[in-house]
């Protein structure tokens, strides 16, 4: 690439902005978890479990403070049943403790629920979850530094149950399994652990995740990139994401975002790394540190944004930072009409489509090159819509748009009356005045 090219690019402006920088304790943090709607961070490692309430920045408490008698909290994950929207916290210990919170609705606190000891207590390296949609549980895989993988049911009497005793769930009912070591990727039935395919990726796995809608995963190859995979495949890598050589080999986390089209990546030299995911180009890098290992990486897709935080551990007493990332990579489908519904009541909304009908329909009279009039059973031959004609059709559907918003309208009462008529409309028109135009050009997706 030339300079001209690499100046370009760094010219250009970053996508995604940094939401929060939050400090947390003075040790090493092993697993950040964001929340399914968005709006939580856990964070865990040598001193328990912490949550953060993203948008205030505010530490919420917990009544799961035993990491001194339960070890390191080694993983998190963030957890739903289909029949409620309500958060499961669980997290994973290095003796072995499987614990899960939820949040009280008496007392706004995170409550620890259920706790539990698996096997002989070997670690716990690794979560995935899945929601049963019959009776409203939860099934979560764990797998243990023996080389064991579990698969357990949290009921709705927060009691947990084994299915099988032997990590990520995927649309098909598989579980999906990663070797640390000696990088071997293994797929296994989930009714009963039977192991149904068993592939080499060549490297040591620092981290793995799976992209199943997209049929891939991606690991850390602990070395200098990030590879990518698919499921169903020989175990040829398809792509390769490059960080640069590092000082030292370590395990770094890797998340798929923007709807699996990036990979998000750490570094040991205080960047983070956003990938395009089919070409392996780097769209941006941004500032974790100055220097350093960033090594924890999370990340959440919901309503066309894509939220991700990083940390990196720190030598000594200081305290570890986590910052927090995110980026509208599209706008949801009916972002547009709610817009329009925050800046206008029902009645504006009629008094405006009223308005812009009648001027269409008076601009018909000076329309030249079609009369719409010319055949009332039926256009004639070659007949062609034009815009003005267009821009009618356009008005008596803005008008529809109105009366749903408002429910059965009539449309008489409303006709030929003023602002004034409507004093809840008038104030939200004044209010409207301070607000930004509406952007309704096409939205540029990546």
């Amino acid at each position: 690439m030339s300079f001209l090219a690499l100046f370009n690019k760094s010219a250009q402006p970053l996508r995604y902005k940094l939401l929060a920088c939050l400090t947390a304790y003075n040790g090493s943090i092993h697993a950040l978890a964001i929340s399914n709607d968005g709006h939580l961070l856990a964070c865990s490692g040598t001193k328990g479990i912490k949550i953060w309430d993203i948008k205030s920045q505010k530490e919420l408490t917990s009544s799961s403070n035993h990491h001194e008698s339960r070890g390191t909290v080694s993983c998190a994950i963030w957890a739903m049943t289909t029949k409620t929207a309500a958060e499961t916290l669980c997290y994973g210990t290095g003796l072995g403790y499987i614990v899960c919170l939820r949040h009280s609705l008496t007392d706004e606190k995170f409550q620890e629920i259920c706790a539990r000891r698996l096997g002989s207590g070997f670690e716990i390296t690794c979560l995935s979850w899945h929601s049963t949609s019959s009776e409203g549980n939860l099934r979560i895989v764990v797998g243990t530094r023996d080389k064991m993988v579990q698969v357990l049911t949290l009921n709705t009497s927060s009691q947990l149950q084994p299915v099988f005793a032997s990590v990520a769930f995927a649309d098909n009912q598989s579980i999906y399994v990663f070797g640390l070591y000696d990088g071997n990727f293994m797929k296994l039935k989930d009714e009963d652990g039977d192991i149904v395919q068993e592939i080499s990726c060549k490297s040591v796995i620092g981290h793995a995740v799976v992209y199943s809608k997209r049929g891939v995963f991606i690991v850390d190859n602990a070395t200098d990139s990030f590879t990518l995979y698919r499921l169903e495949g020989d175990g040829e890598p398809l792509r390769t994401f490059a960080t640069g050589l590092p000082s030292v080999s370590v395990p770094k986390q890797v998340a798929f975002g923007e709807e699996g089209k990036v990979v998000v990546g750490g570094s040991d030299h205080g960047l983070v790394y956003i990938f395009d995911w089919k070409t392996g180009e780097t769209l941006e890098t941004l500032h974790h540190a100055d220097t350093g290992l960033v090594q924890t990486i999370s990340a959440r897709d919901l309503n066309g944004r894509c939220t991700f935080a990083s940390t990196s551990p720190v030598l000594g007493r200081g305290k570890t930072t986590i910052k927090i990332w995110a980026y509208d990579y599209a706008v949801p489908k009916d972002s547009t009409l709610n817009r329009v519904h925050g800046y206008m009541t029902s009645a504006t909304m009629i008094n405006v489509a009223d308005d812009f009908s009648q001027r269409v329909q008076a601009a018909m009279i000076f329309d030249e090159y079609v009369d719409i009039q010319k055949d009332k059973e039926g256009p004639t031959e070659g007949y062609i819509k034009n815009d003005i004609v267009m821009l009618r059709e356009l008005a008596a559907k803005i008008l529809e748009l109105a009366q749903e918003a408002d429910g059965e309208i009539d449309k008489d009462d409303h006709r030929g009356k003023c602002d004034t008529d409507y004093p809840q409309a008038a104030k939200g028109d004044e209010e409207a005045k301070d607000l930004s135009p509406i952007d309704l050009s096409p939205i540029q997706y990546m």
